[in-house]
């Protein structure tokens, strides 16, 4: 996977070697919960990625919705 070598080649390190912290997305996109699925698979397509971070009313992560979720729900 490109991306896996990218981050491999920037930091100079095994992939046994990583913390989660050098490998993460550190400003995830977002959806609200009361969005509609449509609209999740809209902007998955937008940023050519495959799950958006849900946060509560305070901003914290309450939960993830992946492509996956929208394939079981028939929405794609």
């Amino acid at each position: 996977d490109g991306d896996l070598r990218r981050i491999l080649e920037r930091h100079g390190k095994s992939f046994f070697e990583l913390r989660a912290g050098e490998v993460m997305t550190k400003n995830p996109k977002t959806i609200d919960r009361d969005a509609l699925a449509a609209k999740a698979l809209q902007r998955m397509e937008l940023y050519s990625i495959t799950a958006l971070v849900v946060p509560d009313k305070s901003g914290r992560p309450e939960g993830i919705i992946h492509l996956h979720d929208l394939l079981k729900a028939g929405i794609v």
